[in-house]
């Protein structure tokens, strides 16, 4: 690093702080701004901070090491969870911002009823709110800076993560989510012309996108069509999609559809985000993977990305894309100390501590609460160093939970049983029973036993425990609207209510989004990988989302 990257990385730092601070004053009126920024986001803005929330400076580093270890086809551990991302879209984004929640554990006491539903959701609010929140915050978030850091700057871990937390906590405690989203607009900008810049420098480096193509085909796959490699993708586009923690959104993602003007805002927000997210932002990190293993080809996997960065970029420009992994970072822990804050506020204080207080009172304590993640998430980054594992536990350990949440909307009979049954079971098949048995299982076959395993408990709780009672099924059912013929007996109580939407419609939509997702996201790369037949698939692709975008434009 010269002195004109330390230059340009304090700028960059100090504009983040600046631009987030100058939203203050709109995060001092009442909890629902500080956490849903007052209701009142548009979609271009939701969805803008949903991308930059979805991935922090680990985001990067786990896409490289997948193609170093693995090929492009390895990163379907996550672009397979783009078919849940699209049903979102359509089913559960209008569904979630008709609800009017704050969190998404609001809805648990909204869905169910008497005490085990209460139960249940302060139990969520600590559970998701503060232990994983900060175990993702830190494990992800935080190491990913510091392995940058730690190559690219005389930087020790503790000086770079107490650092960094200071940097996103100034904002994020005092503006709350309006200081995240306005963050979120600038990181995303500054994220995508530096993984663009790099990704140039890296491919300059190591001969072209000719040398690129030219690398062995298991490191260029995209779609692997036998063996291990298609077994492994098989797992995740079948099965994990809807086997996991964010089935129906989830966390971030739920915060700020709820915090979108209306459901049509909502959808389009989500639609943005999964556009960009599954489709667009990873081809730079998988064209500087690939250009790692002819430039750099004996570094730690895990390091090559931070690097590629050390050894290509110039001057001045190196700064910047420093300045971007801090922009990632403090992107990513600052939507994670709101997210993780509202759920302490919103389900446990204020549902369970302290209730009728002032509007005064619960923003302080919802300050307090989003310095008590940032402190956990330092704490977690102080003992997590591999990002691989870190991502396997949390889809791996979830695939029931994951299950049950997206049937929560669709079935009138699931209760609050049957999550309970399925957080206690997920977790303990994952990471005590299957170890136990020592089975040696491909990606597919340790998935379905992982969820069959799980599943079967829950199904059992589900039909020996007592309904929810009816009258708080109609109640739900009135304000959500919930689609499909699994609410039968409750549309019955409910003639003069109607569904705003049809499952048939949405599985039309949903294929044709999945179509549009996955052909312009197989076009990118194949016309990267100079293959002929890319610009075809691409055309399909855009096709698709515009007639989409256009089918969503006629719906009410």
């Amino acid at each position: 690093m010269t002195r004109v990257d330390w230059i340009v990385v304090a700028i960059y730092g100090a504009f983040l702080v600046g631009v987030g601070l100058w939203q203050k004053r709109r995060a001092e009126k009442s909890v629902d701004d500080y956490f849903v920024s007052g209701r009142k986001l548009r979609w271009w803005i939701a969805g803008t901070s949903m991308i930059a929330a979805s991935f922090a400076s680990d985001t990067p580093i786990l896409v490289s090491k997948y193609v170093r270890e693995q090929g492009i086809w390895g990163n379907w551990m996550w672009w397979g969870l783009g078919i849940s991302a699209v049903l979102t879209v359509f089913l559960f984004a209008p569904l979630w911002r008709r609800a009017g929640v704050v969190t998404e554990a609001e809805l648990t006491e909204m869905r169910y009823s008497g005490p085990a539903a209460a139960g249940l959701r302060g139990f969520k609010a600590v559970y998701w709110g503060l232990l994983y929140n900060c175990f993702q915050a830190g494990a992800w978030g935080i190491t990913g800076l510091v392995i940058v850091t730690e190559v690219v700057m005389p930087i020790d871990r503790t000086t770079a993560v107490l650092l960094c937390a200071a940097i996103a906590g100034t904002y994020a405690v005092v503006s709350g989510l309006w200081g995240v989203v306005a963050t979120d607009s600038i990181q995303f900008v500054f994220a995508i012309a530096g993984a663009a810049a790099l990704a140039f420098y890296s491919v300059e480096a190591a001969g072209g996108l000719v040398a690129i193509a030219a690398l062995p085909g298991d490191r260029t796959t995209i779609l692997p069509t036998s063996g291990e490699p298609l077994t492994f993708c098989l797992a995740f586009v079948l099965v994990q999609w809807w086997a996991w923690k964010n089935t129906d959104g989830g966390g971030a993602l739920v915060q700020r559809m709820a915090a979108c003007r209306d459901e049509r805002e909502a959808t389009y927000a989500t639609l943005w985000f999964t556009v960009v997210h599954y489709s667009l932002r990873a081809w730079p990190w998988i064209l500087v993977g690939l250009a790692s293993l002819i430039v750099l080809p004996n570094v730690d996997h895990q390091k090559s990305y931070a690097h590629m960065i050390a050894t290509v970029l110039p001057a001045g420009l190196r700064g910047l894309v420093v300045g971007w992994f801090f922009a990632e970072f403090a992107a990513s822990l600052a939507g994670s100390m709101n997210w993780g804050g509202s759920l302490l506020v919103n389900d446990f204080y204020r549902r369970f501590v302290q209730r009728g207080a002032t509007e005064g009172h619960y923003l302080l304590v919802a300050k307090i609460a989003t310095v008590v993640v940032l402190a956990g998430a330092v704490v977690s980054a102080m003992l997590s160093k591999d990002i691989t594992k870190a991502f396997d536990y949390v889809l791996k350990g979830t695939a029931a939970t994951g299950v049950v949440l997206g049937a929560r909307w669709l079935w009138w009979r699931v209760n609050a049983w049957s999550e309970i049954s399925a957080m206690i079971a997920s977790p303990l098949v994952t990471f005590v029973i299957v170890p136990a048995l020592g089975w040696k299982m491909n990606a597919m076959e340790e998935l379905l036993v992982i969820l069959g395993g799980s599943l079967v408990p829950v199904i059992a709780v589900t039909f020996l425990t007592r309904a929810e009672d009816p009258m708080a099924l109609e109640a739900f059912y009135r304000k959500v609207r919930p689609p499909g013929p699994g609410w039968g007996p409750i549309a019955a109580r409910c003639p003069e209510v109607s569904p705003s939407m049809s499952l048939k419609s949405i599985a039309l939509l949903w294929l044709l989004g999945v179509g549009a997702i996955y052909g312009m996201m197989y076009g990118i790369g194949s016309v990267l990988l100079l293959r002929p037949h890319g610009w075809a698939a691409l055309a399909v692709g855009i096709v698709l989302l515009l007639a989409l975008v256009s089918a969503l434009r006629r719906r009410s």
